[in-house]
This record gives structure tokens, sequence and C-alpha cells, in this order.
């Protein structure tokens, strides 16, 4: 997941601040309980200008929500444990205090934002439209309770962005031609190289039980067995749900702005009709959910199973795993939806990771060992053959750092790595660690050549050095102009 993160790292640096419009698609989450010191209703103050709780909470919604979105496009999970590990939290802090301090200099220099600016962006937007192009107030109600917004405060959020928006296109910097010719030139930088891919396959490493014995005495402490959960769970179906055309209509009219495609526009009736069922059913039975619960815990009814399971299994959700993860021991936890039924789960008790014995640990110790010492065979070989120049390979055209290339059996993602790597360093010949072993390289030629970069793409590559050069420094001294105070203590 960290790997995600980091090949994911244009949602991590937040520019400026977390967009209002962007997610407006998003639902909720349950950012948990904040210590917010003496100011109950704020995280932080900037200036004279206050950042409501409400602000961060919606802040912190919207982005976490994105992760989660794209993560689940690369098959990855993203939940609020990975959020933590990451300081989400800190984040959209510091991105809405940059914000702030912005709006404290537009408040300085008389830059404002009217309520019939508001109006308008809002009416604009297609979410809150209905499938005649309309305005709908019943839509933007339905999208204001769906995640505990006031009108007021919803546009008052609003307002701050349009308020900031406006002084960045007073702030914004192009670039002049001097910079675009000595710039532009680190675009045409090319490299012919020879190169060599070693793979761990290829190298032959025969173990010893003494070895192996000898290996897991020292390391032993990382073979543990996998903690596992007794659990009773007790489903809510909703097979037995049947559902009219008039309340799927009604459901997803009321609904719509959770159905946006890309760009932001309302998909139709027919694209997202499975969808719109499954969560008209799930709406319908958990009422149900929440009673069966109460006599579940009561004794009343019993569970459907009972199961023995390791953390994480498929057969339940993240977002259930993580209740699981921060539950005790005999609790009850509340329904959470699974596909289109809600199920509640007891928690029996939990089966501890304890030190696995040298039989049950030896197929993985054999992995970790046999992977050591190739790792060291290799390095060998890639010495020598850095030291002899001869390399199996070669590249015939001159690459550069902003193509796309391909390297014989290297992925995609490791020919990345690889093409960043000979740009990144100083040196004519190197390493690159990769998945399956180590690409070796030799530079044998460097020229100038035409970018197929465009001009566009130059001036706006500038445009972005120089604006984050400009931000950071603004920001040193804005912070230095109007205090900072910050109000909540366990944000991370």
């Amino acid at each position: 997941m960290i790997s995600w993160m980091q090949r994911n790292n244009k949602y991590l640096v937040i520019t400026i601040w977390v967009a209002v419009i962007a997610f407006i698609g998003a639902g909720a989450v349950n950012w948990g309980n904040m210590n917010f010191g003496s100011a109950s209703n704020s995280v932080a103050k900037v200036g004279d200008i206050p950042i409501k709780n409400i602000k961060y909470s919606y802040s912190y919604n919207n982005l976490y929500l994105q992760y989660a979105q794209q993560a689940q496009q690369e098959g990855k999970v993203f939940d609020k444990e990975t959020a933590k590990k990451m300081h989400l939290g800190k984040k959209v802090l510091d991105s809405l205090i940059q914000q702030t301090l912005l709006l404290n200099l537009a408040k300085e220099y008389g830059i404002i934002t009217t309520d019939e600016e508001v109006g308008k962006e809002i009416v604009s937007y297609p979410a809150f439209q209905d499938k005649n192009g309309q305005f709908s107030k019943e839509i933007y109600d339905n999208f204001l309770n769906a995640r505990g917004l006031k009108a007021k405060d919803f546009e008052a959020i609003l307002k701050d962005e349009i308020t900031v928006n406006k002084l960045l296109k007073l702030l914004n910097v192009k670039p002049l031609n001097f910079e675009k010719e000595s710039i532009g030139s680190a675009f045409k930088v090319a490299d012919k190289i020879d190169y060599q891919v070693l793979k761990y396959s290829d190298v032959n490493i025969s173990l010893t039980d003494d070895e192996l014995k000898q290996f897991w005495q020292k390391n032993k402490s990382k073979y543990l067995t996998p903690k596992k959960y007794s659990l009773e769970l007790l489903w809510t179906y909703s097979k037995d749900v049947n559902l009219t055309d008039k309340e799927i209509e009604e459901f997803y009219n009321k609904n719509s702005f959770n159905y946006l495609d890309d760009k932001g526009n309302v998909k139709k009736l027919a694209d997202v009709k499975k969808q719109v069922i499954k969560d008209l059913k799930l709406k319908k039975i958990k009422k149900l959910a929440a009673i069966a619960r109460s006599r579940f815990k009561k004794g009343k009814i019993k569970a459907a199973e009972t199961v023995l399971l390791t953390f994480g299994d498929k057969k339940l959700s993240t977002e259930i795993w993580k209740d699981i993860k921060n539950a005790k021991e005999g609790e009850y936890l509340k329904p959470k939806a699974v596909d289109v039924n809600f199920v509640t789960v007891h928690l029996k008790n939990i089966i501890k990771p304890k030190e696995m014995s040298f039989e049950e640990a030896k197929e993985l110790v054999k992995k970790d060992l046999k992977k050591v010492k190739a790792k060291k065979k290799l390095n060998k070989l890639a010495d020598e053959l850095i030291k002899g120049g001869k390399f199996a390979e070669s590249v015939n055209e001159y690459i550069t750092p902003f193509e796309i290339v391909t390297f014989n059996s290297l992925t995609p993602q490791e020919s990345f790595k690889a093409v960043k790597t000979i740009f990144n360093g100083n040196k004519d010949t190197g390493k690159v660690e990769i998945e399956s072993g180590l690409f070796v390289y030799k530079i044998v030629d460097q020229k100038l050549k035409d970018s197929n970069k465009s001009v566009i793409d130059i001036d706006n590559q500038i445009a972005q050095l120089k604006n984050s050069e400009l931000f950071g420094n603004l920001f040193n001294e804005l912070s230095k102009r109007y205090k900072v105070i910050s109000f909540a203590k366990d944000i991370q």
C-alpha cells in the first residue's frame, strides 16, 4: 500500500487546499473524535479567520474518498489505518492553513466573493441538476442531508474556494523567453545505453537445513502465525425486497448526485440502474439489520454461522475488518453492508499470533534466505559486468526522461524506475534494484535532440516550477504576518 501511495503522490501533495466541488459526489467518512482544545468549533485559527470543524471534516472526507476510489480502480485497498499511516489528517489541516493564509491576504486586499457568485456556481454544477438540466433544490437538499451539512456551511466553504481562486489568478506567473530556452533544453537531453537484466531466477542457490535453521533462529520473531478471529455472523438479506420501477426512479432522482462520471456529470439511470437498486435495497433493510442486532445481542436469535478467519479475509469488507480490529472480545458490532446484504458481527475471541516452529516456517525461511543469498550474488555479478563493460542488450534509439520506454524483460513500472534512475544519477554506469533482480546499465553516448514536448507542455512545466518557488516563499511570509494557532491535538 505504501508503494501505491508513492506512485500516486499527486494526491499526497496538496498544492493549496482540498477542492469543494471536485468530489461533490463523495459520501461521508467517520473521521473520528478529535481533541480540539479550547476552541470547540474550530481546528485552527489563522490571523482573524478560524478553520471550522465542519470544513476540516468535509475536506478530509473528500480527500479520503479520492484515495479510496483511486485505490479501488487499481485493485488496492485504502482504509482508515492506511490514511493514518500517511498522516492524511495532518496533510488536510496543513492545506487548509495554507488556504486560510491566502484568505487573509485576499481580505487585506479587498478581494471578496458575493452570495450571488456562490449561487451561480451551485446552480451551474451538473450534479445538482435534474434530467432536464435544470437546478433541483430537492437534489441539492438531499446532497446536504446525506453529508450532514447545512446549506450555510457548504456555501461558506465554496465561497472561500472562489475567493482564493480569484487571488491565485492574480498571482499566476508566466514563463519568460530566456527561461523557456534554458529550462526547455533539459527536455532535449538524451542517452543511448547498453544494459543487462540479472534475475534472481537465473541464480542457482543451494541451501542446507543447517543454514535454514541458523537463519530462522536469528529471525524467528518475524515468522508468526496469523492472528485469527472467532466470529459469529448474523446476516440480514435483501433477496426478499421487491422494488417497483417507480421506486427506483424516485430514489435515483433524489440521489442522482451520487452517480457521477469522471467529469462530474450525472450518469443516466440506465447506466447505473444496478447500483441504484443495490443502494435502495440496502436502505430498505438497514433498519431491519439494526433490530436484528438488538435481538442477537439479547440472545433472542442465533447467529447464522460461526467462522474462524484471519484478518482481511474476503468474506468480510475492509471496513468491517477495521471495526473488528478496534473491537473488544465479546462486542457486537453495528451492522455493515456486504454486497447487497447487512451483517452483524459478534467477536467471540481473538487468537493471538505466536512464533512458528521451524517446520511451520521452513518454506517462508527458505524463500527469504534464498533471496538474501541471490541478492548478494547478483550484486557481485553486476559489479563484474560494469567492470567488464560488455552488456547483452542495447537501446538503438536515444531516450529521454520524458518518453515511455519498455526494456526487454522489464515491466512498464520497472522500466520507468530504470529510466528515472539513469537520468537522476551522475554516473555513466549503475544498477537499479527491481522486483525480479537487478537492471545494470551503461550510458554509451549522450546528445541533445528535439523534444517531443510541445511549447505548451514546456510553458506549463516552467510555470509549475516558478509557482512552486513563489508559493513556498509566499507561505513563509504569510505565516509570519498572520499568526497560526492550532486547536487540534490528535489530528494525524
